[in-house]
């Protein structure tokens, strides 16, 4: 596909992830926030989109011969992150809104207030979900709608 790929509709986006023609080099921290976003919207829930975004950064990375990358603590701590700024801002209708409303997501780094470096560069955060060592992820006022 050719074009600009950051005007991709929501749906076509996820398509071209899942079909792994998105561009490996252009998926960085904003596409994965993005995934996240259409994935809690498709899924209606935080576990059935965590199932999903999880099949599709695994299939996507096999696919890109980088299934080394995954990374199940990062994965489910972003979406987490952006479940939360979900349920805090209701009417956001886009990612955009999303963003403008809550922009410590465009942090990469923000995870380094929940959880020690160690931490999170450990095999066992890499595997299987770690919980935070650090803060919650979770303001104690929000709890996870099911």
């Amino acid at each position: 596909m050719s074009g600009d790929w950051n005007q991709l509709e929501d749906a076509a986006f996820v398509a071209a992830v899942a079909s792994a023609t998105y561009p490996g080099e252009r998926f960085g921290h904003r596409d994965h926030l993005r995934l996240a976003w259409c994935c809690l919207r498709e899924e209606q829930g935080f576990d059935r989109g965590l199932r999903r975004v999880r099949t599709l950064i695994q299939n996507y990375a096999a696919a890109l011969g980088a299934t080394g990358k995954y990374h199940e603590t990062l994965t489910r701590a972003w979406m987490e992150l952006v479940h939360v700024a979900m349920e805090l801002t209701p009417a956001a209708r886009s990612l955009e809104q999303l963003l403008e409303a809550n922009p410590h997501l465009m942090d990469a780094k923000l995870l380094a207030r929940h959880y020690q470096k160690q931490t999170l560069d450990s095999a066992e955060a890499r595997a299987a979900w770690v919980a935070p060592d650090v803060a919650p992820l979770r303001p104690p006022a929000v709890s996870r709608a099911p």
